[in-house]
């Protein structure tokens, strides 16, 4: 037996190994893509191309809220199991009372895809308000839309409903 026999009988496993490895890669890459196209791709919105088209649009809605001065607040008066009253506010830059809006409030659950509340509010002496039952406690997301005219205010609390 020559010297070129045996080194090839005893090195004979490290091609298998090479293929092995390449194997076991390709299996492991297989998974990591099997797994990357079942899971949530983490998209706010079904069309983000198009929604980031308006963008512009939602910058001028911003400019022209922040011409009109307006600051708002908005608040949960607890009451019984999951319920309560939103309690709404909009001021002008000299904090008096803005009279005259239509004020509405979207109620969105940020932690879970519920169908968002959408709620009224009636003017009161002290603000904007409306009663509201909420399907469960804990973080949920006030969009309140207020409108007088052609002016529109627009603004985001997040509460927790015990």
């Amino acid at each position: 037996m020559n010297l070129r026999t045996a080194l090839c009988a005893q090195y004979r496993w490290v091609p298998w190994t090479i293929a092995a490895v390449f194997v076991a890669v390709m299996m492991v890459n297989g998974a990591l893509a099997y797994f990357a196209l079942r899971s949530d791709p983490g998209l706010v919105t079904a069309r983000p191309y198009e929604l980031g088209n308006g963008y512009n649009e939602i910058l001028a809605e911003g400019e022209a809220e922040a011409a009109l001065g307006w600051k708002g607040t908005v608040r949960f008066v607890a009451g019984a199991a999951h319920s309560g009253t939103i309690v709404a506010e909009v001021r002008d830059r000299a904090g008096a009372a803005v009279a005259g809006l239509s004020v509405s409030v979207s109620v969105v659950r940020p932690v879970e895809s519920l169908p968002p509340q959408r709620l009224a509010l009636e003017a009161t002496a002290s603000g904007y308000s409306a009663a509201v039952t909420l399907p469960r406690p804990g973080l949920w997301e006030l969009r309140v839309t207020a409108r007088r005219g052609a002016d529109t205010y627009r603004y985001v609390e997040r509460i927790v409903a015990p």
